[in-house]
């Protein structure tokens, strides 16, 4: 199956210009050397009202455009399809001229980021790149945006929006949300069940390298309903990941990679599908460094710490490491099916023992990261 995007570019030539009705209404008159006073009388119009639509003074009306079929010849529906771009036409221009004063709000975003993901283009004018960042959103105007992507973040805990710019967060998520979306066409709906058994199945891709373990991650949370993309971090944002429900129903998971450490990159990836799993009332989890680190203040947070730490290191054999130590290390893991550096990890944050623990803590490089969000959005 290979995934395309949801939103398919038009299938006609679409042009940025349009004819007045009027415009055609003088041509055709002087094509067939009739006046505006000879139209009125074949349609009944006054000689004012002719020469008001010539000079698009009014707009077409569907009686005057019936008129203009039985006087012309040519098809109401044409004159009235000409009415409608035209109009459509004047008021993409209006609203784009409109669009220019946005300049302030169009700065709050990380425009470089955008261009180089082709959202806006780097030399555009300002309208230009407002009109493409709207519908890179998928909102009509700066108010919109506010309500879809910036008020839903005051649900997330406040020690984490704290730490985010809410403008380079909002694209991160949009980011991610669009390659779940193409990720998402022909997935199988979201099923809990099936995400229970995929979360159990991922404990063995740990021990794969980084892009081999992601891929094969992916293709089994597809099949759960559940699209897992990668999309490197930006400045301002501090994200670990986004857990969030896409609007058919199925769910998105979004990580960044940021911390690096190849524990961190799974057990981000499992504190997401434990919110999914967990907290299904709540539409989206963003979270930050701080928050996967051992943040007890929201208790959502803390029962997604604890799904994750048990999927990988169920409680007898996490009590088994603290007993042993640091020699256990590899023992542990094996029985436990993961990487040693999962349980290194949770050695580390347990005894607070992170410089000991750096060497069985391997990190991703970051051409590895690079090649994560270049892997194509095709489950086979």
């Amino acid at each position: 199956m290979t995934a395309n995007p949801t939103s398919a570019a038009p299938s006609t030539f679409t042009a940025d210009w349009a004819l007045a009705p009027g415009d055609i209404l003088a041509q055709e008159l002087k094509s067939r050397g009739m006046s505006q006073t000879d139209l009125a009388a074949r349609t009944s119009l006054s000689i004012k009202h002719v020469n008001q639509i010539i000079k698009q003074n009014v707009p077409l009306s569907a009686e005057v455009a019936l008129s203009f079929e039985r006087a012309l010849g040519l098809p109401a529906r044409f004159w009235l399809k000409t009415e409608a771009n035209w109009q459509a036409h004047q008021t993409a221009i209006a609203s784009h001229v409109s669009l220019g004063a946005f300049a302030s709000w169009l700065n709050r975003f990380p425009l470089a980021a955008l261009a180089a993901r082709g959202v806006i283009g780097a030399r555009d004018d300002v309208a230009t790149k407002v009109e493409d960042l709207l519908r890179f959103f998928q909102v009509t105007d700066p108010t919109a945006f506010e309500k879809v992507w910036l008020q839903p973040q005051v649900n997330y805990k406040r020690s984490q929006t704290n730490k985010l710019d809410r403008y380079a967060t909002a694209t991160w998520v949009r980011f991610a949300e669009r390659a779940a979306q193409e990720l998402a066409v022909d997935a199988p709906i979201y099923s809990p069940k099936e995400l229970r058994s995929a979360a159990r199945d991922i404990r063995s891709f740990t021990t794969m390298p980084i892009l081999e373990g992601f891929t094969a991650a992916r293709a089994r949370l597809w099949q759960a309903g559940v699209m897992l993309v990668f999309v490197e971090p930006l400045d301002k944002t501090g994200l670990f990941g986004i857990s969030k429900t896409l609007d058919d129903g199925r769910h998105m998971i979004g990580l960044t990679g940021r911390m690096k450490a190849l524990d961190s990159f799974w057990f981000a990836l499992a504190h997401e599908i434990a919110h999914i799993l967990l907290h299904p009332k709540r539409a989206t989890f963003i979270d930050t460094n701080t928050s996967l680190a051992n943040d007890d203040d929201d208790e959502q947070e803390a029962e997604a710490n604890r799904y994750a730490s048990d999927l990988y290191l169920p409680a007898p054999l996490r009590d088994r490491l603290l007993a042993s130590g640091p020699a256990a290390l590899a023992q542990i893991a094996t029985e436990a099916g993961v990487a040693t550096a999962i349980v290194a990890g949770q050695y580390a944050h347990l005894e607070d023992a992170y410089p000991q623990m750096s060497k069985h803590r391997p990190r991703i490089a970051d051409a590895e990261l690079r090649a994560l969000e270049a892997v194509d959005l095709t489950i086979s």
